[in-house]
Parts: C-alpha cells; structure tokens; sequence
C-alpha cells in the first residue's frame, strides 16, 4: 500500500506550482475545519460529502455528463442530509475498516508493478496544466483500485475478518456512543486531509514526505494518534450537548392571593449543540 502512495508523490512532482500550492492549503484548512469541529459542522460535511460522491458517480457512472452530476450530487447530498447519523456511522465504520486494510494488506500488493510505475513517472519532467492533471489523477486512482484489487484476492479469511473488526466496533459504537463515535471519526478524517495538505505542500519542495513518513513509521504513527486524539477531545468540548434550563412560571390560582407554580424544561440550542 505504501508504494501506492509513493506513486502519488512522484505523480505530483509533475504538477504545478499553483496547482500544488493551492491545492495543498485547500486541503490543510479543510483538515483542521473537520478536524476542531467536525461534530458540529456535520451537517455541511455530510451533505457537501454526499454531493462529492453523487457527482463522480455522475460524471463516471451514470450518465457521464454535467446534468447527470448535478442530479446525481443534489440527490446525494439530500439523502446524506436527510440520514445524516446513519451515514455518519456508516463512514466512521467505512474509515476503520480502509485504516486496518491499509496496515494489514501491505505484504499483499506486488512490489515490482509500483516500482515499474515510479521510474516512469519519475522520467517526465514536463510540468502538467490542469488538464494534464485531471487526467493523471484518473489514471492513478484507476492503477491503484486494480492494484488494491489484486491485493485483496490475496488477503486470507482471516485477515479479511480482523480487517472488518473495527468496522463491526464502529458499528456497535455509532448506535451506543454517537457523540463519541462521531467526534473520534471527524477527528480521524481531518487529521488524514491535514497530513495530505501538507503532502502536498511539501510535495512542492521536493522533500519527498511519504517516503519520510514511511521510513519513520512508529513516530508517525504517534503523531497521527495524538491528533486524532487530541481533536476528539476538543470536538467534544466545542460542542457540547443541548442545554436545558429550569425555569418557573407562575399562574393565577383559582382562590385570590394564591398563584399556582410550575416548573418547566427550556432546551436552548446553539450551534454547538449536538
């Protein structure tokens, strides 16, 4: 899996600098928007999430044409809106189980291909427009689902069962614990699209940052986790829980002089309210 990722590195050595540049920033300030407040910004991301989805489906499955996109991601977005719990979990689920099989199916994927596919890009100097990039990152995203789907007939039962644990704890967790299970997910997503922002950022520099990453792999790993814990410790206090207040109302008794008591649930909501 490793190599995938280094292929994207050395794909982005060919993209240009306004490209790298604002793409990169994009992807930093969006990690740490989901990252400090994703649980209370759930709503957009869910539906600007669901609107991503409907629009590639549109664009490369049904359709493939701009009406279709925008049908599709209005529709999308809609329904994640609409189910935006049950989607919210079935993410966090989704996210878990790609975390364990990034780690677990490594020794699975062929070496050489991705190796092949490194020297070649790394030959082409020429920088890409827009265009050029478009079309390269259909082309990667297309090498590396044949190649994560190689990988995958060569997972054993019993690897695909570990893998599809933290899915299952997911599951049981986002029906139990959702304000928990939420947070810690948003956290994870944003720590994921900080560390791409700054790939990209450092990408332009040239300093080859997956490959640092990957030669320090316990130290990153610890930088990652203190993230994603540190940002769901933060979501959960940024936005706290419905607030209720009591307050008393008095009304006029039937006798004159005496005046009848009672006490009633206010719930103030905000927009940290969750």
């Amino acid at each position: 899996m490793i190599e995938i990722f280094q292929n994207f590195e050395q794909m982005t050595g060919r993209f240009g600098t306004s490209i790298l540049i604002g793409s990169g920033v994009v992807f930093l300030l969006l990690g740490l928007c989901i990252w400090i407040s994703g649980l209370a910004l759930r709503k957009i991301l869910i539906s600007i999430a669901g609107l991503a989805v409907g629009i590639v489906v549109g664009l490369f499955v049904a359709g493939r044409n701009i009406f279709s996109a925008s049908l599709s991601g209005a529709l999308a977005a809609l329904i994640a809106l609409i189910f935006e719990k049950v989607m919210v979990v079935l993410l966090a689920a989704a996210l878990a189980a790609a975390i364990a099989f990034t780690v677990l199916a490594e020794p699975y994927f062929e070496k050489a291909e991705t190796t092949k596919v490194q020297n070649e890009t790394s030959e082409l100097t020429i920088t890409a427009g827009l265009d050029e990039t478009l079309q390269e990152l259909k082309t990667f995203g297309l090498d590396a689902g044949e190649k994560i789907k190689q990988a995958g007939t060569k997972i054993p039962v019993q690897i695909w069962a570990i893998i599809a644990a933290p899915a299952v704890i997911f599951l049981v967790c986002g029906v139990v614990l959702w304000r928990w299970t939420t947070a810690l997910f948003f956290s994870v997503l944003g720590t994921i699209v900080i560390f791409l922002g700054m790939i990209l950022l450092l990408s332009y520099k040239g300093t080859e940052p997956v490959s640092h990453i990957s030669s320090k792999p316990f130290i990153s790993a610890a930088i990652f986790l203190a993230m994603a814990a540190f940002g769901t410790v933060i979501q959960l206090l940024l936005c706290k829980k419905s607030k209720k207040e009591k307050i008393t109302k008095i009304k006029p008794g039937k006798k004159k002089g005496k005046d009848k008591e009672e006490s009633e649930e206010i719930v103030e909501h905000d927009w940290r309210s969750a």
